[in-house]
């Protein structure tokens, strides 16, 4: 049998109906299985010319993507209270008595925030104007002004803010007083408090 022309020799037995006596060539039902057949072989032929790596020749699955690094676990955040009056002019860095959390990053004698790893912060703060003054309280973030919180004269108003910074690691926060006066209480209670912490990391 030649397969480029579907032929076969006339010495070569068919039944009777697949083949036309007259001009030995294949019907059509002969001439698919016979299309069917030299794909198979050129398929083997391939398989076997490949090795083990032909599974993924036939499948054609695309290489597997090469897995993203695993960053370390890191761990950041704080929360502070009741401000210390140093009597200091504003412009100011605000300093605190207490720490209630540290979960990485507080500085308590900086009295600022230092981003332990890179990722988004979520900073908050409050405080409360003196019975005669007033404040501006500024988030600074090395040192360049982010957002402010007013407290207005009079009955002792409250002024708050908070922001979602993107941090890189080594990064740091603090509160600036840069103007007026806060208000703490003279005993246990506070007034004043600052909070952070690791949204996510990246």
């Amino acid at each position: 049998m030649v397969v480029g022309s579907y032929k076969y020799r006339r010495g070569l037995s068919l039944p009777h109906s697949t083949a036309d006596p007259g001009n030995g060539t294949l019907e059509p039902g002969m001439t698919r299985l016979a299309n069917v057949f030299v794909v198979l072989v050129a398929a083997v032929v391939a398989v076997a010319g490949r090795g083990d790596r032909a599974a993924h020749s036939l499948v054609g699955a695309p290489p597997p993507a090469p897995s993203k690094p695993v960053p370390k676990f890191c761990s950041g955040g704080f929360s502070v209270r009741k401000a210390v009056l140093s009597g200091s002019r504003p412009p100011s860095r605000l300093r605190f008595q207490d720490v209630l959390t540290n979960l990485g990053g507080w500085s308590s004698s900086e009295s600022d925030f230092e981003a332990p790893c890179t990722g988004v912060y979520f900073f908050t703060f409050h405080a409360v104007s003196p019975e005669k003054n007033d404040f501006t309280l500024a988030l600074m973030k090395d040192g360049k002004y982010q957002v402010t919180a007013y407290g207005s004269k009079g009955n002792y108003q409250q002024g708050s803010n908070s922001a979602l910074l993107v941090l890189n690691a080594g990064e740091k926060v603090h509160l600036e007083l840069q103007d007026g006066s806060v208000y703490e209480h003279p005993y246990d209670e506070a007034y004043t408090t600052f909070s952070a912490f690791l949204v996510e990391q990246f």
